[in-house]
This record gives C-alpha cells, sequence and structure tokens, in this order.
C-alpha cells in the first residue's frame, strides 16, 4: 500500500515538474512574442505591396479564367445530361424497335387516290 502512496506522489511531483517546465516555457514566449511585435509590424508592412500585387494578378488571372472555366463547365455539365439520357433510354431501345416492327407489319396501307 506505501507503494501506491509512493507512486502518487511520485505522479503529482511529476506533473507539478511539467506544469512549472511549461509555465516557463510560455513565460518565455510571452516576452518573446511582446519583444518581437515591432518587427513583425514592420515586416507586414514592408510585405504588403508584394500582397497586394500578387493579388492584383490573382484578380486579373482570375477574371480571364473565369469565362473559360464556365464554358468549360457548361460544355461537361451538357455532356453528363447527354450520357445520362443515353444511358436511361438505352434500355428501351429493343421495345422500341419491337413496337416499331409490329407497327409496320399491322398497319393498313393508305389507297392510292390519283
Amino acid at each position: 500500500m506505501v507503494e501506491l502512496v509512493v507512486l502518487a506522489v511520485l505522479g503529482i511531483v511529476g506533473l507539478a515538474a511539467a506544469v512549472l517546465v511549461g509555465m516557463a516555457v510560455l513565460l518565455v514566449h510571452v516576452v518573446l512574442w511582446v519583444v518581437l511585435l515591432p518587427f513583425r509590424i514592420l515586416f507586414k508592412l514592408l510585405w504588403l505591396p508584394v500582397w497586394l500585387a500578387l493579388g492584383a494578378v490573382g484578380l486579373v488571372l482570375g477574371t480571364v479564367a473565369l469565362p473559360l472555366l464556365l464554358i468549360v463547365g457548361v460544355g461537361a455539365l451538357l455532356f453528363a445530361l447527354t450520357a445520362a439520357l443515353v444511358g436511361v433510354l438505352l434500355p428501351a431501345l429493343p421495345f422500341v424497335l419491337l413496337g416499331l416492327l409490329v407497327w409496320a407489319v399491322l398497319r393498313r396501307p393508305r389507297p392510292v387516290t390519283l
């Protein structure tokens, strides 16, 4: 029983040590973040023209590519609809041909009028 108590105390001490190390790392992280914040803001402001230029290039390429993509998309949609229609009607083809054959055999020819 004493061994379990010692093991529990060792676990608690280990967790306390982990908390202390974690708090120290968090404190260093916060201090470095606050100290380096002006440099981060400066670098963001220096990169702002590059980001704006890349955004403009992306906008131009997007306005060129969007109509092409829409044309391709509409073509693919029409192809898919045609394929679906053929897929639905193809199994009925033997029955349609049989009906046309029966109609051709059983129809009455019209008399020729002069």
